[in-house]
């Protein structure tokens, strides 16, 4: 097992702790009734910190991978490559004017060495859901998950930014806790499998 893979396997495990203890507290502890209610609503937005925390150290551990191999210019694939120019240059801003054009030119010429390094950045645009997931790995030349996980995935998104709003309609039971567990545990393996798979395949080359 290479070295990325035992870093990310080491954080799931790590993560997979944190999860169980989130999902025992209410039933390890004797919570007044609307005590364990609140312990149980405010766990989500827990749950998707570890899950969002995951999605960025995993893209660190696996830049810095890529960094190791000293991809050259010439064979780093468009993908990855428009990856690493998005996240120095950033390509969103319009720069109508021409000094603002120029210094971008200068920039990327700047960046194009003959050995590529790709900055440990995640564009996880503060929601990583399904769609912005997929955009990730297709940025990193990563065979995108199935539809499965879409639902699961952005219902956790949405309860939890409900929540972190100051929703107080919404209602979160145990059984929710437990599914958005689960979705998670599967998820960090899942992509766990993708990486390495495309890695094995050299995905990150033409």
């Amino acid at each position: 097992m290479k070295v990325f893979v035992q870093e990310i396997m080491a954080d799931i495990n790590w993560r997979v702790s944190e999860l169980a203890t989130i999902k025992s507290l209410p039933i390890k502890y004797n919570f007044r009734p609307d005590h364990k209610e609140l312990q149980i609503k405010y766990s989500i937005p827990a749950l998707y910190a570890i899950w969002e925390g995951f999605v960025k150290n995993t893209f660190t551990i696996y830049s810095n991978h890529l960094n190791s191999l000293n991809i050259n210019r010439s064979e780093i694939s468009p993908p990855l490559l428009t990856h690493q120019l998005d996240s120095e240059c950033d390509f969103n801003n319009p720069r109508t004017a021409f000094k603002s054009k120029k210094k971008l030119v200068e920039l990327i010429d700047n960046i194009l060495d003959d050995t590529i390094t790709i900055k440990p950045s995640v564009p996880t645009e503060s929601n990583v859901n399904f769609k912005v997931l997929n955009r990730i790995l297709e940025r990193y030349c990563i065979e995108q998950l199935d539809d499965s996980y879409d639902r699961g995935l952005n219902r956790l998104l949405r309860f939890r930014n409900m929540i972190a709003h100051g929703e107080n309609a919404l209602t979160v039971n145990m059984t929710d806790v437990t599914e958005f567990i689960s979705l998670i545990e599967n998820l960090m393996l899942d992509l766990i499998i993708n990486i390495e798979k495309s890695e094995a395949n050299e995905s990150y080359t033409k």
